[in-house]
């Protein structure tokens, strides 16, 4: 390595982070760009099958050490703890405890995001979340807790709770599967869509209490205005929240934590860091609201490295624009729904798809987005998604 190299650190191997640091081998010279990816877990975890995981299925394991092999990028396993912006020094805990400042001249962030249980009390100490580590250590217990006929609580009922309650139900039959939300569930869909999943649940069993917020947790129940919901096993599914690293290292955040950027992907406030998927939000309206979800994850990262491949090249990054099409939902293995959006407001449209077909659409979305994921460093001409242009 040279004086003239160009240190490139991308913080996270979620799906906008694997995205930026594939792309960027294409799209930068490997004689002048050296690019190091940072994750905490060895393997590349499919966020989005989460609810599989929980269930028990056993998922294909991808190390990222196998998926990065023919490429250039150097892959360093450990645990981002902190960031020094103003010496350009990311602090890794690996996972041998040895500490190591990671030195960098431009930053990709893209840490993610978690489970947010908030200020409940008891939620930390007495609910499982559908975070990979969390899913990993309930999934071993199902047999046994369906084989008592145990009740599972999931609080919260956005997609995320639809889909883990619906897959408990099919897997486990035996299991009593209830889920409370404090408003109404998955508010983003049509009504034509929830009808279908009210169907669902009655098909499968699964109790939901509507407009109730859970205020504490005991070991064995959910404390409501209404009265206490008694569990065995509580699944907290209640929205997501991300690491305050980067506001801890003064950069400027939103207030949930996001790193602002501009249409470029680039921090509002150090220009040599660039961030995307759950951890970033564009300050300028790129077309399209942005949410925490796959489908943004997937060309946030990508844009991220394009704008600083641009950057790098001397010439000017082009504005990020969005638009969404749709969103899948799985119901169990063999059922599913697909809401159609509109093109720039991201509301639901009257048109969906259900049934096996559905499960089918949302199963390649996510295996085509993997693949296109690997083959970044050969043909990235293969990812485009829809409002590039906006």
């Amino acid at each position: 390595m040279t004086e003239e190299t160009t240190r490139v650190v991308v913080l996270g191997a979620g799906y906008a982070g694997l995205m930026a640091a594939m792309r960027l081998a294409n799209k930068t010279n490997r004689r002048s760009v050296a690019i190091t990816l940072v994750n905490a877990s060895e393997d590349f975890n499919e966020r989005v099958r989460n609810h599989q995981l929980i269930s028990g299925e056993r998922l294909p394991q991808r190390a990222l050490a196998k998926m990065l092999a023919n490429t250039r990028i150097r892959f360093l396993p450990g645990t981002v703890v902190a960031l020094d912006p103003h010496h350009h020094i990311a602090k890794v805990e690996t996972g041998a405890g040895v500490p190591v400042d990671l030195r960098y001249d431009y930053l990709i962030y893209t840490l993610g995001s978690h489970v947010d249980v908030g200020p409940t009390r008891g939620a930390t100490q007495h609910a499982y979340t559908v975070d990979e580590r969390s899913a990993a250590a309930l999934a071993p217990l199902l047999p046994d807790l369906a084989a008592r006929k145990a009740r599972v609580l999931l609080v919260g009922a956005g997609n995320t709770g639809v889909e883990v309650s619906t897959e408990l139900a099919e897997r486990f039959p035996g299991l009593r599967v209830t889920v409370v939300t404090r408003g109404s569930f998955a508010s983003n869909l049509s009504e034509a869509a929830k009808r279908h999943i009210r169907r669902a649940f009655s098909r499968l069993g699964i109790t939901l209490i509507e407009n109730t917020e859970v205020t504490s947790l005991d070991p064995d129940q959910a404390n409501t205005i209404s009265g206490p919901i008694p569990f065995d096993v509580c699944i907290w599914v209640g929205g997501f929240a991300v690491s305050d690293l980067a506001r801890s290292a003064g950069v400027r955040v939103n207030e949930r934590g996001q790193i602002l950027t501009d249409r470029a992907m680039r921090s509002l406030s150090h220009p040599d860091i660039y961030a995307a998927g759950d951890a970033a939000m564009p300050a300028d309206d790129p077309g399209t609201p942005i949410r925490m979800s796959l489908y943004a994850a997937g060309p946030m990262g990508a844009h991220a490295a394009d704008s600083l491949a641009a950057l790098l090249r001397g010439r000017q990054p082009s504005p990020f624009g969005l638009s969404y099409l749709a969103q899948g939902l799985s119901l169990g293995r063999r059922d599913g729904v697909v809401q159609f959006l509109n093109w720039n407001t991201d509301t639901a449209l009257g048109l969906i798809i259900t049934g096996r077909i559905a499960n089918w659409f949302r199963e390649f979305f996510v295996a085509f987005l993997l693949l296109t994921i690997r083959l970044q460093p050969t043909v990235p001409w293969v990812f485009y998604w829809p409002g590039k242009n906006k």
